[in-house]
């Protein structure tokens, strides 16, 4: 199976020009840590094995990196260092303001893989880390400041000849359960009840509902919709004004977060494809997100000890979120007069 797989992905590859592997994994109809898995030892793909939690922790050696985390519409990449590593046996953090910033959550990290690419513009290692879907959840790509020396230890040290079939898991949508008034008011009060925004995710776990299911059902002072446009009108704002923001880009195991100024702001329109990017182009940090894959966009207000806090929350058409939007905020502080005014600027619908 493996040999018959990555034939048909190099077959792909010369096909398909310029493509990435996550592209040419959709084309296949396989998931991308497949076709890395049918690489293992073919074209420099290593299986690595260990505990991920030692792993991520031992990425602190390497110095700077590029860090890219992903989902089906956004593209977050930083440039930065794994410092400030918090772990615990089920989540952990990369704490860096204004720099490499991550959250984990262990449950769905399951392969790692260590590439080492020529591309046409030069040779590429990376470590690549999936979930039991196969799909990526953090991508580290090792820059021209990189620590090769620590890299290549590194590597060795958790490089294993062993690579064991892979158990895909099938993603299981999510099934809305109705909401009746009396949920409706327990919604309500739960919400007004947090103290941290952190809270709101106890809050979906112990009702087992999504977020937009309990948006919905909560009074229009807590959330309210805006139009689709308006993560680019919002970051249209901040690029002018110039205020720092957080852009919060996840999946179903890391989220990797922006904070500072926008340097540059690009939108593009591929003609090919139809796809209408939003780029932003900063220094250190890279946004790529398809406009086009938004179907609802939410403004939330939830409490804190410091006053509300509101941000935009982007959704796809299957109910995940792409992205969520705050103004900078330190804890122990309110928000930020210009963020509110600028958020709540956007029309209601």
């Amino acid at each position: 199976m493996n040999t018959i797989l990555f034939e048909r992905y190099q077959q792909a590859k010369k096909e398909n020009k310029g493509k990435y592997t996550r592209n040419l994994a959709d084309h296949l109809n396989v998931s991308e840590a497949e076709i890395l898995h049918s690489r293992v030892s073919k074209d420099g793909s290593q299986r690595l094995s260990a505990n991920i939690p030692d792993l991520l922790q031992a990425l602190s050696t390497i110095g700077e990196v590029k860090a890219i985390t992903r989902n089906e519409f956004a593209i977050s990449q930083q440039i930065g260092q794994y410092d400030n590593a918090k772990f615990s046996s089920h989540a952990g953090l990369f704490l860096n303001p204004r720099g490499l910033d991550l959250r984990m959550f262990f449950a769905q990290w399951d392969s790692v893989f260590a590439l080492n690419e020529n591309i046409s513009n030069g040779e590429h290692h990376s470590i690549q880390f999936f979930d039991k879907h196969g799909d990526a959840l953090h991508k580290v790509y090792a820059t021209e400041h990189t620590d090769m020396s620590a890299w290549n230890a590194l590597i060795k040290q958790y490089a294993t000849e062993h690579n064991p079939e892979l158990i895909i898991n099938k993603v299981q949508p999510f099934s809305e359960q109705p909401i009746n008034e009396a949920l409706a008011q327990q919604l309500e009060q739960q919400w007004r009840s947090m103290t941290d925004v952190h809270q709101f995710f106890i809050l979906l776990k112990n009702n087992n509902l999504s977020r937009q299911q309990v948006f919905r059902a909560v009074s229009d002072e807590l959330a309210w919709q805006v139009p689709i446009n308006s993560l680019s009108q919002l970051l249209s704002i901040a690029h002018e004004q110039q205020n720092e923001i957080m852009l919060f880009v996840g999946n179903r195991g890391c989220v990797q977060i922006f904070t500072g100024l926008i340097e540059r702001l690009s939108p593009l329109f591929e003609e090919d494809s139809g796809i209408n990017w939003l780029n932003v182009f900063n220094s250190n940090f890279t946004l790529h997100m398809i406009e086009n894959g938004v179907t609802e966009c939410w403004v939330t207000q939830k409490p804190t000890q410091d006053g509300f806090v509101t941000s935009l929350e982007v959704f796809d058409r299957n109910g995940n979120q792409i992205i969520q939007m705050y103004g900078q905020r330190t804890e122990g502080e309110p928000e930020q007069k210009i963020w509110r005014d600028q958020i709540l600027s956007l029309p209601k619908i």
